[in-house]
């Protein structure tokens, strides 16, 4: 190797050394400034909750049509008779929509297991956003001979689920609100929240009055109903993390 080439090598390995050495603490200080990872963080575990209350929109009538006689035929014609004069009166009801639902025919026995007769029955729903047609149409169908299983208030699928929104909204709110002030306790402020999830309360449905049987409403005024106010409520469980 020449005097040359040995010295131009030597000046290459030295500049390699220079940069290295300027390279190493650029690279230590920029790791240190790095965001800091969760195991870093106080983590404070949440519970937050949020209601809403507003008028039900949707009063529901549920019925059923039942019937017994000696014959089969006999038992489901009267049923039938029962549903179509039901459907038709519902039509002349403004507001109001109708569902026909199951249909059941079944054999009676005695104790002694001989066939006693036939027992025929249908289950019916009138729906509307108010009593002022409802109600009086309900009299008109327990005088008819229909038998009222349930008068329930409610929320339409879609006034609850603009609720049950409003609800969440709240929730998160009063998480926040419980973040901020106990981190403000410990002399610490929220960074962040994570493993944040949203839950839904059952919403409370009124219990269905006993059935009435027709033959107590032929001279009866129609039944009536009050309108309570509904509660919708969500809650919002999350991980807060803390630093100073």
């Amino acid at each position: 190797m020449t005097p040359s080439l040995r010295a131009k090598l030597v000046g290459s390995v030295a500049y390699a050394l220079g940069l290295l050495a300027v390279a190493l603490p650029f690279n230590l200080t920029a790791h240190a400034e790095a965001p800091q990872n969760e195991g870093n963080y106080t983590k404070l575990d949440l519970t937050g909750k949020g209601s809403v209350q507003a008028a039900p929109d949707q009063l529901t009538a549920s019925f059923s049509a039942e019937s017994r006689s000696n014959s089969a035929a006999a038992a489901q014609q009267a049923v039938n008779t029962l549903v179509h004069k039901a459907t038709e009166q519902a039509k002349q009801a403004e507001g109001v929509k109708y569902a026909v639902l199951h249909y059941s025919v079944s054999e009676l026995n005695d104790e002694k297991g001989k066939h006693n007769a036939w027992s025929a029955s249908q289950n019916l729903t009138f729906t509307a956003p108010d009593g002022q047609s409802l109600l009086p149409l309900t009299g008109q169908l327990q005088a008819s001979g229909l038998l009222l299983q349930g008068l329930d208030w409610s929320l339409s699928a879609d006034k609850e689920k603009a609720l049950q929104l409003e609800a969440e909204k709240a929730a998160v709110v009063d998480l926040k609100k419980q973040a901020d002030t106990l981190a403000a306790a410990l002399g610490l402020h929220v960074v962040r929240f994570t493993h944040v999830s949203i839950s839904g309360q059952p919403f409370p449905r009124p219990i269905f009055m006993a059935a009435m049987a027709a033959r107590s409403m032929d001279s009866a005024p129609a039944p009536s109903s009050t309108a309570e106010t509904q509660t919708v409520s969500a809650s919002v469980s999350g991980t807060a993390l803390l630093a100073p």
